[in-house]
C-alpha cells in the first residue's frame, strides 16, 4: 500500500471562526479497515513475534500449548498464508514471554525456540530464506550442553547470520547470559560464552527474554540482570560476539523484586540524530506499580553510552499498570525519525496504548512520546494484550505503512491492523509537486484536487482511529461538512492509490 505524505496547506482563519491548529508534532495512526485474524482461533495466540521480509510482508509467529506456526502475508492477494506448523512432531514450549523468539534480515528469517522438558538440551533453531514461506529443518543449537540453555532470544548481523541469547545453569543465583552464534545462517551453532560476566552481580534474571541486535559494527545484547534481586537492564556488548568485555546499566530505576518478572525490552534506532531507544518495563519508585520506560543510547562509542531515562507516562494515566512493549522506527530520509512505541496497559481491562513521534537531530524522541497514548482497542470486546509493531515504506521511501498485531482475548486469535500515518501541519516528511489544498470555514472543509487527485475517495476518522464518516471527491473542488469532533484525521486516497492525510485538532464551532 502507499500512502505519500504531503503539505497541508492553505489553512485560513474565516470570518469569526476560531480555529486551534496541532501545536505538537505528533502524528496519528490512520487504520486501513478493521483488524483482521491472522489465523483461525485454534490455532492460538500465545508468543506472537513479528518481522518484514524483503518485500514488507509481515511474518507472524504464534501457537498454542506445544505447538508453533507461521503465517506470511501475501502483498499480491492481500491475505494470509495458512498457518505453517513448525516442528509438528515435538511439544514446543509456548509461552508469551519465554516462548519461541524471531529475527530477520530481508528474506533470512530465524525462529529459536525450547522443547518442552529438554531444558538442556533441547533449544531449536529453524530457517526461512525465501522470506517465510517455506521453514527448513529444525536444528539443534546445544545438542551437547549438560546443564540449561534455556529461551533462545535471537538477533541477526549484517551478513544474516543469527546470534542469540540464552540462560545457561541450573542456579537462578548464578545463571548468565550465555550468546550463541551461527557461522552459517543457522545451519549449526558454536558453544556458548558468557555475555555477562561484565554486568554488576552473578546472575541475570532466569525468565526474562533478551534482546540480541547488531548494530554499529558491534553484536549488543539487552538482559535484565539480576544483582542480588536489583532487576534492571544492562546493555552488554561485543566488537567480534566471542568476547563480551563491555557491560552498562541502562536502567536507573533498581526495581528489587526476588522473583524474575518475565518481562523483556525492545529496541530500535538510529534515529536522526543516532541514537537509539529502548524500552522495558520496570516497577520501581513509591507506587510500585509496573511502568514502561524508555533509555536512550548513545551506540557510536564501542559498548555504548547510556543517555538517559524517562518514564513513559507521567501525567497522563494515574493509575494504570503497564507491560510488553515494542519499538519500531522509520526513517523519512530527510533528517528526520518517525518512532512508534505500542505497548498493553491495564485501567480496568488490558488495551493497546500507541505513542507515536516524529522529531529532527536534535530534539529529544522520547520527550516527544510522552503522555502522548492512544487506546486502540477500547471499542473491542476482551483483553487485549502483548502488541508488536513495524514500520515499512515503498520502494521511492515516501510512504509508510504501519503494522500492529496483539493478543486478543475474546476469540483467542491474533489480530493484524494496518494503516499509515498522518502528519500534523508543521511535519513535512516529504514533499509531492502536486497535493490537495485545504482551507475550511464554519461549516465544512473545502478541498481543492489537483487533477492526478481527481475522483479520490475522502475519509474522516476520529484520534482514535475510528471512522467519522466519508465520501467521494467526484469534482475538481469538494465541500466536506465538519466531522462531529473537534479534532479529527482527514484521509483523501486516489485512485491511483496515493494517499494524503492530515490531522485537524481543537475546531470550534
Amino acid at each position: 500500500m502507499n500512502s505519500n505524505k504531503h503539505r497541508l496547506q492553505n489553512l485560513w482563519l474565516l470570518g469569526f471562526l476560531v480555529v486551534t491548529a496541532i501545536t505538537s508534532a505528533q502524528p496519528s495512526f490512520v487504520p486501513v479497515g478493521n483488524p483482521i485474524d491472522v489465523a483461525e482461533e485454534s490455532y492460538g495466540n500465545k508468543a506472537i513475534r513479528m518481522v518484514l521480509n524483503a518485500a514488507n510482508e509481515p511474518v507472524v509467529s504464534f501457537g498454542n500449548n506445544g505447538n508453533l506456526y507461521v503465517v506470511k502475508w501475501l502483498n499480491d492477494l492481500g491475505v494470509f498464508t495458512l498457518p505453517t506448523a513448525i516442528d509438528p512432531d515435538e511439544n514446543i514450549y509456548m509461552s508469551d514471554a519465554e516462548g519461541p523468539q524471531m529475527a530477520g534480515q530481508g528474506n533470512n528469517i530465524v525462529l529459536t525456540y525450547m522443547l518442552s522438558g529438554q531444558w538442556d538440551t533441547g533449544a531449536r533453531s529453524v530457517s526461512s530464506t525465501d522470506g517465510g514461506l517455506t521453514w527448513g529443518d529444525p536444528v539443534a543449537m546445544v545438542p551437547d550442553a549438560t546443564e540449561d540453555h534455556f529461551m533462545p532470544c535471537v538477533g541477526m548481523d549484517d551478513d544474516a547470520n543469527p546470534f542469540a541469547g540464552v540462560k545457561v545453569g541450573n542456579n537462578p543465583a548464578s545463571i548468565y547470559e550465555g550468546i550463541l552464534r551461527s557461522e552459517d545462517g543457522g545451519a549449526s551453532w558454536l558453544a556458548a560464552v558468557d555475555a555477562s560476566a561484565m554486568a554488576d552481580g552473578d546472575a541475570v534474571c532466569e525468565c526474562c527474554p533478551s534482546q540480541p541486535f547488531y548494530a554499529m559494527e558491534r553484536y549488543y545484547d539487552l538482559v535484565r540482570n539480576n544483582n542480588a534481586n536489583v532487576r534492571d537492564f544492562w546493555l552488554l556488548s561485543s566488537a567480534d560476539g566471542i568476547l563480551w568485555d563491555s557491560a552498562v546499566d541502562i536502567d536507573p530505576v533498581d526495581w528489587v523484586i526476588s522473583s524474575c518478572p518475565a518481562s523483556g525490552p525492545a529496541i530500535t534506532g538510529p534515529l536522526a540524530d543516532d541514537t537509539w531507544l529502548t524500552a522495558y518495563m520496570s516497577a520501581g519508585g513509591i507506587s510500585g506499580q509496573s511502568r514502561i520506560y524508555l533509555s536512550s543510547l548513545d551506540l557510536g562509542v564501542d559498548g555504548g553510552v547510556w543517555l538517559g531515562t524517562e518514564a513513559i507516562t507521567v501525567s497522563q494515566f494515574d493509575n494504570a499498570t503497564q507491560n510488553n512493549p515494542s519499538l519500531a522506527s522509520w526513517d523519512s530520509g530527510i533528517g528526520s525519525t518517525l518512532v512508534a512505541l505500542a505497548w498493553e496497559q491495564n485501567t480496568g481491562g488490558y488495551d493497546i496504548q500507541l505513542a507515536l513521534s516524529s522529531v529532527g537531530a536534535g530534539e529529544s524522541q522520547s520527550s516527544m512520546l510522552t503522555d502522548v497514548a492512544v487506546n486502540l482497542t477500547s471499542e473491542w470486546n476482551g483483553q487485549h494484550r502483548r502488541p508488536v509493531v513495524a514500520f515499512s515504506s515503498n520502494e521511492d521511501g515516501d510512504a509508510v505503512q504501519f503494522h500492529l498485531v496483539w493478543q486478543n482475548s475474546a476469540d483467542g486469535t491474533v489480530k493484524y491492523w494496518t494503516g499509515y500515518i498522518a502528519y500534523p501541519l508543521d511535519i513535512n516528511p516529504v514533499l509531492a509537486p502536486q497535493q490537495p489544498t485545504v482551507t475550511f470555514d464554519r461549516v465544512a472543509l473545502h478541498v481543492d484536487l489537483p487533477a492526478s487527485w481527481r475522483n479520490s475517495i475522502w475519509n474522516a476518522y476520529d484520534m482514535q482511529g475510528r471512522l467519522l464518516c466519508n465520501g467521494k471527491c467526484s469534482n475538481p473542488s469538494t465541500d466536506i461538512a465538519l466531522p462531529p469532533s473537534h479534532s479529527f484525521i482527514l484521509s483523501i486516497e486516489a485512485s491511483n492509490g496515493h494517499r494524503w492525510a492530515r490531522a485537524f485538532s481543537g475546531i470550534a464551532r
